[in-house]
């Protein structure tokens, strides 16, 4: 199928920088991937100065280890909303840097603190420290909103990608255990189902940029115990009730794999009575959203979600 598609100049840009990506052959494969996915930051453009951008360690409240976060403040304004950012990378790889550049547009943007959660990796961390490191994470921002000069009562999640699917059970985790109350959540092309099994997986089974084998590897490193990858807080789209989650918009891609699995969480939230916005970008693959450098989308992408924060968060025009 993909030898089939038409894709944009800028999309076919794209996809021949990602083709060029080289990684050193004396890593292991792992490694090897983690680095391949580093290569993409040049994609997101120039990095955009932000007011104040800051790296700290939390503590994680399931062991002795820290959970590294990264806050990016466009003002000195006090008291302001803040977005709690999860990462894509397949539960497997990215970081703090992979996303440093959009998270930089978005701050400045949406004119909220942006905390970016560097949570573990699998298949060191397998299921289920990295959500409970997301988990973590919003627990210790809320209870420290005064010193990190944020507005508890106004805090949204997002996440692409994998990390749409931490934000997403973050938020229904934050409804089950009684947690901190979400303002919203923004879900860009978001992981919900393990199963890979939806038409737009067929359909892209060999991309373009993810593929099924790619797919069916990072789930088994992320979820190697059987039976997790089917309970809910692996697939958001296993839940079975979702009435009380806060807001949500979902961003999706034309030509992405995840495209449709995003499409039926979008549906079953919907059902559920949840407030539910969505866009999908015609002729965009996977993992647009980074790709502002190249892809006119991509920035278009970082300010409709800045548009979705600021209402969630009742910010007005900077």
């Amino acid at each position: 199928m993909k030898n089939k598609l038409s894709f944009l100049p800028q999309v076919e840009a794209a996809l021949a920088f990602i083709a060029g990506i080289e990684v050193s052959a004396d890593l292991e494969e792992l490694e090897a991937g983690r680095a391949f996915y580093k290569g993409f930051i040049p994609m997101a453009g120039a990095a955009e100065n932000v007011y104040q951008i800051e790296d700290r360690l939390i503590p994680s409240l399931q062991d002795q280890q820290e959970i590294g976060i990264r806050i990016y403040r466009p003002s000195a304004q006090e008291n302001l909303p803040a977005v709690v950012y999860f990462h894509g990378g397949w539960f497997i790889a990215g970081g703090l840097d992979t996303h440093d550049r959009p998270l930089r547009s978005l701050a400045n943007l949406s004119a909220a603190v942006i905390v970016s959660i560097d949570y573990r990796l699998a298949p060191e961390f397998p299921f289920p420290y990295g959500i409970n490191d997301c988990y973590d994470a919003l627990l210790w921002i809320v209870a420290n909103a005064a010193e990190l000069g944020i507005d508890s009562n106004r805090i949204a999640l997002a996440g692409d990608s994998a990390g749409g699917a931490l934000a997403a059970v973050t938020s229904r985790r934050a409804v089950m255990e009684g947690g901190p109350k979400i303002a919203g959540q923004v879900l860009i092309y978001p992981v919900t189902d393990s199963s890979l099994g939806t038409p737009s997986w067929k359909e892209f089974a060999e991309g373009p940029n993810l593929t099924l084998e790619g797919a069916e590897q990072a789930w088994n490193c992320y979820t190697p115990k059987v039976g997790d990858s089917i309970r809910p807080d692996a697939s958001p789209l296993m839940a079975d009730d979702l009435s009380e989650l806060p807001p949500t918009h979902i961003i999706m891609a034309e030509y992405d794999p995840l495209r449709d699995e995003a499409a039926l969480y979008a549906k079953k939230l919907k059902a559920a009575g949840v407030i539910l916005t969505e866009t999908t970008y015609g002729g965009m693959v996977h993992g647009f959203f980074q790709m502002g450098g190249l892809i006119d989308q991509g920035n278009e992408a970082i300010k409709e979600v800045a548009g979705v924060l600021r209402s969630y968060l009742k910010m007005t025009e900077a």
